[in-house]
Order: structure tokens, then C-alpha cells, then sequence
């Protein structure tokens, strides 16, 4: 999102009563395939038949990926959220539909964030466009910009404020896909899982990228520039005497190594490195940010993003950035709204492709932290330096569960890739 900070970051308010458009029965407990471990989430699987009409050079998984999209908007009115970028389907039909569109039906099976305290209903009504073709598309957005969501960011992003369920928001059946989900319970959500600190400090030493966007376009009153110097600060504070190095390029504002040295469990000096980037918009940063995230990425044990997703451009960007080294253990951690909706498979792709039958799932050398809603730049700071110290303490670590208490509530942070975790105290 790029608007400002108040209006931006404000949590969707569920303007309709819950029992609105689902059932109130509970969802039966069928289990999930992906472990995941949040403290303010529960997960469940949204089992339905869909139907989409596209332009016919459309690839029919873009197609289904931009119908899904619409989702987003109608559940996060309910505080929950949908993982869009990491759906499956099957029994994928494309049949002529006349005029050069196509019609593409389809099972799907969409994971989705459910807040804890809330009935899971057996049954939920997902509400999407029938078109996802531009002409379509544009005609349905100006006949419901106003009653079933605002047009705030363009025709094309209309599925991130859409909600079919507020009051008042009556849709042509003609016009949607409107199927009644069957809900499944996940029953192998994780508690008590440690980030693998002995893989991180295997050499000795911890390194940290942590990336920053402007708020507002920068300067000294931006508070993207403020949290970002915030952060670097209070590095600082814990590595008493680093070298600190300073670089600058086209894409980066500011780029400030800290290099310092801590003491290990037994006694040993180990090497702490930590690279903090400022940086206005990242999809669209030039080569100079990728070779200069090349070259630490690689070997980095913690990344972090701060700043807008920018509709999940930033997120997806960063997935698709930087070296992947063979069966290193990585975290990540995606401060930016709704990465939890937004962020597709390739950072677990790319890790498949690299470590090949060691790593069947892409996951065994990576944790991945997102927000299944909106998060604050006020927190950007504080939320990174929590989980560098929970890194950088292993003479106490720390579960997942106890890192995520020092993290705002209200964005619903979400660590995945985890369950096959193997450290213990």
C-alpha cells in the first residue's frame, strides 16, 4: 500500500454481523499438508468449485490466481485472510466462451488464516467476478465502486477493498462466481517450534539484511526513514565498538554495515554482521540493489522487509531476489501488509531447484514470517530488532510462540516452513 500512514495501515473493520454470508456450525477437523505456527491465528482449507471467464491468450493459473485475489478483501472485513499466492487446484477445464474470452473451471483449495476466538462456520460463501478479462473486469468495478468496496488503488487492484457481504452491496448473479466453500479445520498447526539456532550459528557467526522502504518518498520526516534509522540504533546498542560502513548507490538511500564481535555460550568470539538498506520502492529498484543484494543475501541468516507491499509487488519481488545457497537455513520475515495473502512459492521454489531430493518441500532450510493483515510502519523497527535479539541470544533461545509476543497482535503474524524444525534447548 502507498497512501498515508493513518489511512493505509488501519485494520479492515468488519462492517456486517459475522453470521452474514457463512454458517455458524464448526468446520469438521480435517487436517492441512503445511504446518504453521501463529499466536492470534487459526488456519483452515476453503475446499470449492470455481468458474472464471478470461481473455483467451490468458494463462488459465493467472486467471484463477486473479479471481482468488478477490477473496482478500471480503475476508479480511472478518479480521481473517486468505494465502492466495499459495493455492492449489485441480481439475483445470478451459472451453471456448465467445467473443475471444475463455471459460476456465476448477477445484480449488485455498488456505486461509481464521482469527482464534472466532467460529470456524463448516461453510463459507466465497463471492468473486465472473470476468478477470480488462474489459469485464473495468465494467464490473464501475458498477459496484461504491456499494461493494472502493476503487482506491485502480480497476486492477478493485479485489483489495472488495466486499461482497457489506451492507447494501446487492451483485447480479450474472456477474459473479458465488459457490459455498466447505471449510476444513487444520489440525497440524505448530506450537513450541525453535528457528534452527544451532544452523545459524554454525559458523560462528549471525548476518542480517534488513531492507527499508520510504513511507512517503523519503526525508527526514518520513517515518520509513525514521524506522529505519531507529533500527540501526539499536543495533548499535548491541554491539558495543562495531565498524560501522557506509555506502550509497541510484537505488539505495542509505546502506550501513555494523560489524561487531559477541561472545558464544563456551566463550568463543563469533562475528556479528548486520547490512541495513533504505530504499523507496523495491519492485522497481535497479541493478545496482541487486547486485548489492547478491552479495549479502547469499549468506545471510535473517532478511527482512519493511515497508509498503505495494499490493504484493514488493513481496513477490524480494521472493524472486538474491542468491539461494545450497542447504543453507534461512529466515525471513515480510513486514508489510497482507504477505500472508501475497507471497507466492518461489522463495520454497528456488530452494527445491537448488537442494534438490534433500529438500523435497523447499522448506527444510527456510522459515518465512508474514502478516495475515495490515502492518504499522511505526513497528517496523521494533519488530526487526525483536527477532535480530531472539537470534542473537541463543544462550536463551527463544520458540517462535515467545518471538511473536513481542510482535504488534493486531497484524497476525504467521511463521511457516517450521514444522520440520529440529532444535531443542
Amino acid at each position: 500500500m502507498r497512501t498515508s500512514i493513518v489511512a493505509a495501515f488501519a485494520l479492515a473493520v468488519c462492517a456486517v454481523p459475522f453470521a452474514q454470508g457463512c454458517s455458524q456450525e464448526v468446520a469438521d477437523d480435517d487436517a492441512g499438508e503445511d504446518a504453521i505456527t501463529s499466536n492470534e491465528a487459526g488456519f483452515v482449507d476453503f475446499d470449492f468449485d470455481g468458474e472464471v471467464i478470461a481473455a483467451k491468450e490468458t494463462d488459465a493459473a493467472k486467471a484463477i490466481s486473479s479471481q482468488l485475489f478477490y477473496t482478500i478483501g471480503d475476508l479480511t472485513a472478518f479480521n481473517a485472510n486468505s494465502r492466495v499466492g499459495q493455492h492449489e487446484t485441480t481439475n483445470v477445464k478451459t472451453s471456448d466462451a465467445g467473443g475471444g474470452l475463455v471459460k476456465v473451471t476448477f477445484h480449488a483449495k485455498l488456505p486461509v488464516a481464521w482469527p482464534k476466538g472466532k467460529t470456524i462456520p463448516r461453510k463459507y460463501q466465497v463471492t468473486v467476478p465472473k470476468h478477470v478479462d480488462s474489459e469485464g473486469l473495468s465494467a464490473f468495478v464501475d458498477k459496484y465502486d461504491g456499494p461493494c468496496g472502493k476503487d482506491e488503488y485502480g480497476k486492477a487492484t478493485f479485489w483489495h477493498d472488495f466486499q461482497p457481504k457489506a451492507p447494501g452491496c446487492t451483485l447480479a448473479p450474472a456477474d459473479v462466481t458465488s459457490v459455498s466453500a466447505k471449510v476444513s479445520r487444520r489440525k497440524d498447526v505448530t506450537t513450541g517450534k525453535y528457528p534452527e539456532y544451532k544452523e545459524v550459528w554454525k559458523d560462528d557467526a549471525l548476518k542480517v539484511v534488513a531492507i527499508f522502504g520510504y513511507a512517503e518518498g523519503g526525508g527526514a520526516s518520513d517515518i520509513g526513514q525514521r524506522q529505519y534509522e531507529e533500527f540501526v540504533t539499536g543495533v548499535a546498542a548491541t554491539l558495543p565498538g562495531a565498524k560501522r560502513t557506509e555506502k550509497k548507490s541510484a537505488s539505495i538511500a542509505k546502506d550501513v554495515t555494523l560489524e561487531g564481535k559477541v561472545t558464544g555460550p563456551a566463550g568463543q568470539a563469533r562475528t556479528v554482521v548486520v547490512t541495513s538498506l533504505l530504499i523507496d520502492t523495491l519492485y522497481t529498484a535497479g541493478r545496482d540493489f541487486d547486485d548489492r543484494y547478491d552479495a549479502i543475501s547469499e549468506g545471510a541468516d535473517l532478511v527482512v522487509y519493511n515497508g509498503h507491499s505495494e499490493l504484493s509487488k514488493n513481496t513477490n519481488a524480494l521472493a524472486r531476489k538474491g542468491k539461494v545457497a545450497k542447504e543453507k537455513y534461512q529466515l525471513f520475515f515480510f513486514d508489510s501488509c497482507d504477505t500472508f495473502a501475497y507471497l507466492d512459492t518461489a522463495l520454497v521454489d528456488r530452494r527445491k531447484e537448488v537442494n534438490g531430493a534433500s529438500d523435497p518441500k523447499g522448506s527444510k532450510y527456510l522459515d518465512v514470517v508474514t502478516n495475515v493483515l495490515p502492518s504499522y510502519f511505526m513497528n517496523y523497527a521494533g519488530s526487526s530488532l525483536t527477532f535480530y535479539k531472539a537470534l542473537l541470544d541463543d544462550k536463551s533461545p527463544k520458540t517462535y510462540n515467545q518471538i511473536l509476543e513481542g510482535l504488534p497482535s493486531d497484524q497476525v503474524v504467521v511463521v511457516s516452513g517450521e514444522e520440520d524444525n529440529a532444535f531443542r534447548p
